[in-house]
């Protein structure tokens, strides 16, 4: 831990204001009134201030803590990450209370937050009077253990905020319109809103560290889905609460990027949250294909993640606020050759549908389709993009001397630039996207979510062999993602919480193939049937070189084992006959073929009231009315 830390918390009060809060704690929900008021006269309410210690590793087990409001960081001293979090309700020490052990971990408050303190003597005189107390103290136990087990299954998601703290950054005012239509979505959602007029109008007289004010901010945070706190422009004490308050902190920005000296409020929040727990939003008067000048905002604001929102309708706020909820719908696209435009067809469907996807991660022509649709390309556009990229540009019928590969890559490069834009940032994109590729300086995922947009296109689609790899500046040796993760649903789970159409390609468990082994031709009954092409209808009907590469570059991947959650909906669209991965001319039948087939998914899913479905076209509230519409309301231009 660092030498400059907070000290230890000490005690401050021994009395509360209980309201009905305590009710609602699992811990309590067995005990009777009088049980609890017990238990509340044993404990010691302590206050801690963000930053501040409650607990050191190695230290005594001496006593325990019930988290009354606010949120606490568990850290080893062997772990560079927080390995859990606490929040109001849970206990804080109970298994080296109970073991009498020394503390297993350091826990600091990463929130200005109050706890509960109940000493080893005042749980031994406890138990004697109220025998009950120990049985729910025993269930929280087991509780906290059948949480740390569910740890090591392998689906992980990204955290969920409680409460959000929404300040201005950079010189440019932000249009008032913007946070007017916030705060009507917002409360749409079922979001809490606190200012500073209503602390005041609620509060009069108080100051904003009053023990009144933290139990009642307690209140509302521990009954809303989230709570926003509207911190203005100014460093004021108010901001600095709402941003001490919050689990997430969120910089509302206009036009280009200022000087690189931070404003005291825009400081005082990257002081107080981690990059991780910080969000970029650029204010736009209308919605674009591409802006300009992210990256700019990003290397003066570093940021988990950025958003775009146009004020000509709501379409892009309320896209922001399924972000902030955990509800943020998203579009995985594995990879699968000639097959991508598929992802086109279910695209189009789905968005017939009224759905409004909220990020885009893809493999391989994966990542070429979820970067078209992160630039707000219609359906039609991207189809027509992939008969320039595969089939006019003859990207992949260009053989050249195999130094290097066996592809010439010049080809695919420039169509790839010409259809995304030479100058292109993924941070530019209209929605969040990001594209896997394999790292094979390191041997593991890279998921690219900077630079050029045709670049990471490239990177991710490089089939070793087939082409070179992509070369960063940095060094790094990048190939096809399908080596490492060719149905990227993981890590869509790191980047947000909600549910995902995934689709992808993968073959059945078990695919035989009716080829006689003695009738595949050599060289020269090879080159005989190029040159009389009537010949070709001998070969056998076996796989294509490049079809098996593909396979045996993902045959260590099990489908049937993509860590879904119940929200999450697979979705494999047959293959029309015949079509092997490198016919990429026969992209037309597969991108009609694959949207009629999803619209008869779709209906079909609805119909069985199926809850990924209904979570995916849900949260859309009608944003896009139109009947066969799949295009966002766009203005002619590049940059805003």
């Amino acid at each position: 831990m660092s030498s400059n830390r907070v000290p230890p918390a000490q005690p401050t009060s021994t009395t509360f204001a209980w309201g009905n809060v305590s009710e609602d704690f699992a811990l309590f929900k067995t005990l009777s009134a009088e049980q609890r008021l017990r238990a509340f006269g044993a404990m010691t309410r302590q206050d801690l201030v963000r930053g501040q210690l409650l607990v050191e590793q190695g230290g005594p087990s001496d006593a325990l803590f019930l988290v009354l409001h606010g949120a606490l960081a568990v850290h080893r001293a062997d772990h560079p990450e927080p390995i859990s979090e606490l929040r109001a309700g849970e206990l804080v020490g109970e298994i080296g209370f109970f073991a009498n052990i020394p503390r297993t971990a350091n826990v600091i408050a990463i929130r200005d937050t109050s706890v509960l303190a109940l000493t080893r003597a005042a749980y031994a005189t406890l138990a004697q009077e109220a025998p009950a107390i120990v049985e729910a103290l025993l269930a929280a136990l087991a509780r906290r253990f059948a949480r740390e087990t569910a740890r090591l299954l392998p689906v992980r998601a990204s955290p969920k905020a409680r409460t959000v703290a929404l300040i201005d950054g950079g010189g440019e005012p932000v249009p008032s319109a913007f946070e007017q239509r916030l705060r009507q979505g917002l409360v749409a959602a079922g979001a809490e809103i606190v200012d500073l007029a209503r602390l005041q109008a609620i509060f009069p007289g108080r100051t904003l560290d009053a023990s009144e004010i933290s139990d009642w901010l307690n209140q509302l945070e521990y009954n809303a889905p989230l709570v926003a706190y509207f911190g203005g422009r100014d460093a004021s004490e108010w901001a600095r609460k709402a941003v001490r308050q919050a689990d997430l902190v969120v910089i509302v920005c206009r036009g280009d990027a200022p000087a690189p000296d931070l404003t005291d409020i825009e400081s005082f929040a990257c002081k107080v949250h981690p990059v991780s727990a910080r969000r970029l939003v650029r204010v736009h008067d209308h919605r674009r294909h591409e802006v300009s000048g992210t990256a700019a905002w990003l290397a003066r604001l570093p940021c988990f993640m950025h958003h775009h929102v146009a004020l000509e309708d709501q379409i892009d706020i309320d896209s922001m606020i399924r972000f902030l909820c955990g509800r943020a719908v998203g579009f995985v696209a594995g990879g699968g050759g000639s097959l991508g435009t598929a992802h086109v067809g279910i695209y189009k469907a789905f968005r017939e549908r009224g759905v409004m996807f909220d990020i885009f991660v893809g493999t391989s022509v994966g990542s070429a389709m979820a970067a078209g649709f992160a630039k707000n390309f219609d359906a039609e556009h991207l189809e027509r993009g992939t008969h320039d990229i595969f089939v006019s540009s003859r990207s992949f019928r260009r053989p050249t001397w195999p130094r290097y590969a066996l592809l010439d890559h010049k080809a695919f490069d420039a169509a790839l630039a010409d259809q995304y834009g030479h100058d292109c940032r993924i941070e530019d994109c209209w929605r969040p996207f990001a594209a896997v590729a394999t790292n094979l300086s390191t041997h593991s995922l890279e998921l690219i979510r900077t630079g050029l947009l045709w670049q990471a296109v490239r990177a991710s689609s490089a089939i070793p062999g087939l082409l070179p790899p992509f070369y960063t500046k940095e060094g790094a040796m990048l190939v096809d993602g399908c080596l490492v993760d060719n149905v990227p649903l993981a890590p869509m789970q790191l980047l947000k919480s909600g549910p995902n159409l995934v689709v992808h390609f993968g073959e059945p468990a078990t695919e035989m193939f009716d080829v006689d082994y003695a009738a595949l031709p050599g060289r020269l009954e090879l080159l005989a049937s190029m040159l009389l092409p009537f010949r070709k209808t001998l070969l056998p009907a076996a796989p294509s070189a490049i079809n098996v590469l593909w396979r045996s570059l993902v045959a260590h991947q099990r489908y049937d084992t993509l860590p879904t959650t119940p929200l999450d909906m697979v979705m494999r669209p047959p293959t029309p006959d015949g079509i092997d991965v490198t016919d990429f001319d026969r992209h037309r039948e597969i991108f009609e073929s694959s949207y009629l087939w999803a619209r008869e998914t779709i209906a079909a899913l609805e119909a069985a009231h199926h809850p990924a479905v209904a979570a995916i076209i849900g949260p859309t509230d009608g944003a896009d009315s139109a009947a066969g519409s799949v295009a966002f309301p766009l203005r002619a231009g590049g940059a805003a």
